[in-house]
């Protein structure tokens, strides 16, 4: 009685960590986009002083140029909070997928994304500056591309994963496309930029989505089981 009243809590506990897990990796592309599209309107013209060519080349100041402009530290703050609850979303998926031969390196590569994310709240040197590169521009671009390799590196192992699992057997298939998609618009020049973005925000928003657990008190749902 006592092992099964243990087991039972832990499994609510799993559960509670789970839907967490879940909520965060709703709340992150949200909150990233909300502040992104608001700070993008508010400071248009700044971004274009600052070198920023909106179709032509983005990726040389957007969205890292946002966090120098007068609402600046919503940018910054829009990165770690959104790159803390990418890291709780991974600690909720290696719990969902792990209970089959393992979902591989996925979770704990999307871990390290997350944690890239919250260091691009250091800010970006400007792309026209005078003198050297500063500390805190450097950390912030190799978190960008920490972030951008260990988020396609977990998209690739967590298609591997989810084929194991016969819960999320038919995600394999999205996670696949999305990790191919991400690869080609990052190739391509111009706007492809904004469409990898979404295109990897969407990702974390739809899995999470699929991460809730199941509700446990519906009666149908028992009987099913």
């Amino acid at each position: 009685m006592q092992l099964r009243m243990s087991s039972a809590r832990s499994e609510t506990r799993r559960r509670i960590i789970i839907t967490a897990a879940a909520l965060a990796g709703m709340l992150g592309p949200l909150i990233f986009v909300t502040i992104l599209l608001a700070l993008t309107a508010l400071q248009y013209d700044f971004m274009l002083e600052i070198g920023w060519r909106p179709l032509a080349d983005p990726a040389d100041a957007w969205p890292s140029g946002l966090a120098l402009g007068p609402y600046g530290l919503l940018q910054d703050a829009s990165f770690v909070a959104s790159g803390l609850l990418l890291m709780l979303f991974a600690a909720g998926l290696h719990l969902a997928v792990g209970d089959t031969r393992g979902p591989g390196a996925g979770p704990a590569l999307l871990f390290v994304a997350g944690t890239a994310m919250a260091l691009m709240g250091f800010e970006s040197d400007p792309i026209q500056r005078i003198g050297p590169r500063s500390l805190h521009g450097l950390v912030h671009d190799a978190a960008f591309v920490l972030f951008i390799s260990t988020m396609l590196g977990a998209l690739f192992s967590l298609w591997r994963g989810f084929r194991k699992h016969l819960r999320w057997r038919d995600h394999a298939p999205y996670t696949l496309a999305t990790g191919m998609l991400a690869v080609l618009l990052l190739l391509l020049p111009g706007v492809a930029y904004y469409l990898f973005i979404v295109t990897l925000l969407a990702w974390i928003f739809v899995t999470a989505m699929r991460l809730r657990p199941p509700a446990t008190n519906s009666p149908r749902r028992r009987s099913c089981d």
